[in-house]
């Protein structure tokens, strides 16, 4: 198997995902309770995520881009 056949699996895949689980469960239950507050912490969780992943991608915890 190649090196780049890795299917996702990097530390900041992982992280995004978690974090989007988590912030999606808080916006959920918010929508149950109705909290607006709580629902937009959570979606607030889930920006987060994506800016931590980013910054993980650059520092090299993330897939390194194919080329072409």
């Amino acid at each position: 198997m190649s090196q780049a056949d890795h299917h996702g699996n990097t530390p900041a895949a992982w992280t995004l995902t978690i974090l989007a689980l988590i912030g999606s469960t808080v916006s959920g239950v918010a929508l149950i309770m109705p909290s607006p507050v709580l629902f937009w912490a959570g979606l607030a969780v889930i920006a987060v995520g994506a800016v931590v992943a980013g910054g993980m991608r650059m520092a090299g915890m993330g897939a390194i881009p194919a080329r072409r």
